[in-house]
């Protein structure tokens, strides 16, 4: 396979682990070469629009340094890129206007002898002049903004100040000769209100995650034809000035002690609710968990005409979630309680439990095993024993598998590069029979790399000859809602679903999360959490 052939545009002679990770491992794949490398004279960038960046540089160092999370700052050498261990770096002093650079004609020379495929910036304004027609197919950079609302910078500053719903990192292509100004990647994060480094952090990991699968098939997404529009021209948020920059420090201060003195009186409590398909969900059996502890993840499953929920139970003080089990009588009424031996150690979640050829099998979360992992029951409901490892190499989240048109399809989530992106990145597995060794990754994959709508909120289920996924909203909170998705195409080598409706935890007024929905025949499981006193659960 012929590889691609790529020029890198940098700061200096080190780049962010998110700028370097991907492009290692598409080297270390035989997909990408890196050939050569511009960097910016250092004495000039030193003297750009300083004054200017002042105001929102204090801000995100004290968004930073109160945030909860250490802000993860690894670089790498660009010359671990280059095969022989020595990267071809031109130095570039570019003709500056006010927000552009126009990279002079002996750089230029250069690089159109290098041969290029693609440029990617990864240090530079924006580009102007003959730069833009030195590579064949253009040049990729990163966009940390929903370019249909939002052009300029600083983009995760204004994301993160202005508490939108969620953030948004987009791959644009520019290119002259080819008359191109679109996006070819888009992932959507999750915005932490009262951590600043997580919220970069995560976004780091979309985008690391968005250049790796870019090329491998120059798509992500289910609905690739959207990410071909050409850039908007919308509202354009520049450097905010002082008053506004004050104004969003002392939001920040504001939301930052609210949350804090909120936390520390306060936690979520999740409980089970059960009910069926024609009932209004207000009607439905709650299902309280026992003192000190927290059930979430509920899935149901009937035996030798016996209900049986199993689901995961955190206590609060051991912080460790195992998988627990409650039988129910005809009134949905709790008549039996026990716990679950797995033969794992570690925390456990989302029991995927389901009945095939007569056997009872689950497949729980346990991410920290690396793999995802197939169980029998061998003494229903107590004990199950692992037989096969489905996917290894991962930390997976929530995963389901479900038998479709004589095939077996495995709907999970993690990450690519970073560990970061585990709950964001909806991956799908086939193989022909369940248990099997040899689960391969769908072409289609990943299908989105999406907050509001890749984490599985449970098993895919049929309904009137149609099949449906449900999956978590994570936008503004963790848990905020579920979202149901027709799957109107799954084979082998396609994929397509539509967004039908979200479910909406409000029936009741002190219940503001819901993210497992499950649909067992005419049975419906699911979990909602209330906030409670920390001093009486």
């Amino acid at each position: 396979m012929k590889k691609t052939r790529l020029g890198i545009l940098v700061e200096d002679e080190t780049l962010a682990w998110y700028k370097f990770m991907p492009l290692k491992s598409l080297i270390d794949e035989g997909v990408v070469e890196v050939c050569i490398a511009v960097q910016q004279d250092k004495k000039q960038k030193s003297n750009i629009s300083r004054l200017s960046k002042i105001i929102p540089s204090i801000n995100q160092k004290i968004f930073s340094l109160l945030s909860r999370t250490k802000r993860n700052a690894k670089h790498y050498s660009i010359h671990d890129l280059a095969t022989n261990g020595k990267m071809p770096v031109i130095t570039s002093v570019p003709k500056q206007g006010k927000s552009t650079d126009e990279i002079e004609d002996s750089v230029i020379a250069r690089l159109e002898a290098a041969n290029l495929d693609y440029l990617i910036n990864m240090g530079f304004r924006t580009l102007t002049g003959r730069i833009l027609n030195v590579s064949k197919k253009g040049i990729l950079l990163f966009h940390y903004g929903d370019e249909t609302i939002q052009r300029g910078t600083p983009a995760l500053y204004w994301q993160f100040a202005e508490k939108w719903e969620n953030s948004v990192v987009t791959l644009q292509l520019l290119s002259n000769h080819l008359k191109v100004d679109k996006v070819v990647g888009r992932g959507y994060g999750t915005l932490f209100y009262w951590d600043y480094n997580l919220t970069a952090d995560k976004l780091n990991g979309v985008a690391a995650s968005i250049l790796y699968w870019y090329f491998h098939k120059n798509k992500i997404g289910v609905e690739s034809e959207s990410l071909t529009n050409s850039i908007f021209d919308g509202a354009i948020y520049k450097v905010p000035q002082q008053l506004t920059a004050i104004r969003h420090l002392t939001s920040f201060f504001k939301n930052y002690t609210i949350k804090t003195f909120y936390k520390s009186l306060y936690r979520n409590k999740w409980s089970i609710f059960i009910g069926s398909l024609d009932q209004s969900m207000q009607t439905y059996t709650e299902i309280l968990p026992e003192k000190g502890c927290f059930w979430a993840d509920p899935f149901y499953i009937e035996q030798d005409s016996r209900r049986y929920i199993f689901f995961e139970s955190l206590n609060y003080k051991e912080g460790i979630g195992r998988i627990e089990w409650v039988e129910l009588d005809e009134n949905h009424q709790v008549i039996n309680v026990g716990p679950v031996d797995l033969g794992i150690s570690s925390h456990l979640s989302f029991p995927n439990v389901f009945k095939h050829n007569n056997a009872i099998y689950m497949i729980p979360e346990a991410a920290k095993t690396n793999c995802i992992n197939l169980l029998k029951a061998t003494n229903f409901p107590q004990k199950w024993e692992k037989v096969h490892e489905l996917v290894s190499g991962v930390q997976a989240a929530d995963s389901a598998v479900i038998e479709h048109n004589g095939l077996w399809y495995l709907f999970t989530t993690h990450g690519s590069i970073s560990v970061l992106t585990m709950d964001l990145e909806l991956h799908i597995y086939t193989s022909d029979k369940l248990e099997s060794d040899n689960w391969s990754i769908h072409p289609c994959a990943p299908l989105k790399i999406d907050v509001r709508g890749s984490r599985l909120a449970g098993a895919l289920f049929k309904r009137d000859g149609q099949l449906f996924r449900t999956a978590q909203d994570g936008t503004i909170r963790y848990g905020r809602r579920v979202a149901l998705y027709l799957v109107e195409e799954l084979t082998p080598t396609s994929y397509k679903e539509t967004f039908v409706r979200y479910i909406e935890p409000n029936w009741e007024t002190d219940i503001d999360r819901l993210h497992t929905y499950n649909v067992y025949d005419q049975t419906v499981v699911l979990d909602v959490s209330r906030d409670k006193s920390r001093f009486t659960i």
